[in-house]
Formats: C-alpha cells, sequence, structure tokens
C-alpha cells in the first residue's frame, strides 16, 4: 500500500511540475528590458510584458491577449472582449459600441 501512495504522490508531482514548466516556457522572452516610450503615442503610453514602453490603444482598437500581445488601453479606456472599451482621457474620443457582455 505504501509503494502505491508513494508512486501516486510522485505522479502527480511530476505531472504538476511538467503544467508549471510549460507555462513558463510560453512566456515571451525580451531582447531588452525597461525601453523608454516612444513620444508620439496620440492615447498616451503603457508598459509592455518586457516592461517596455509602447503605445496604448485607443478606443475601438484591439487589446488584450494572453501576454498583452495586442496591447494594453490607454487612460480612460478598458480592455473588453479584446476591444478598448471608453472614452480617452487623451483626446476625448469614445468607442463607438460596446461588445456583447458573453464574449
Amino acid at each position: 500500500m505504501k509503494t502505491l501512495t508513494t508512486f501516486i504522490t510522485f505522479f502527480v508531482t511530476f505531472f504538476c511540475l511538467v503544467l508549471l514548466f510549460q507555462e513558463a516556457a510560453a512566456a515571451p522572452r525580451c531582447d531588452s528590458h525597461d525601453s523608454p516610450a516612444p513620444t508620439n503615442c496620440k492615447y498616451g503610453t503603457v508598459r509592455d510584458w518586457c516592461r517596455n514602453g509602447v503605445c496604448a490603444k485607443g478606443p475601438g482598437e484591439s487589446c488584450g491577449g494572453y501576454w498583452y500581445e495586442y496591447g494594453k488601453c490607454g487612460g480612460g479606456t478598458f480592455c473588453l472582449c479584446g476591444t478598448c472599451i471608453g472614452c480617452s482621457t487623451i483626446d476625448g474620443t469614445c468607442s463607438q459600441s460596446s461588445p456583447a457582455i458573453n464574449c
């Protein structure tokens, strides 16, 4: 009975480690870190996964993704169902329509 318990414990531990390493391997690799943001961004700037400054997305633009691969929304907007929703605090433009809540 003790051998079976040891085997099950080993198997569960091994399975959890495999899942953990799979997630870590899937993270994007960063060529640079903490790079300054561009100065000509229409909706302001945000930080990407690697903490580099990038242009923010505005109302109606695509956003989100597993590692924010489609971008982050600027001030006054938030990402809902892959689209920036709300009104930009930079230029006052607003999204024309909001997606269905059940994305």
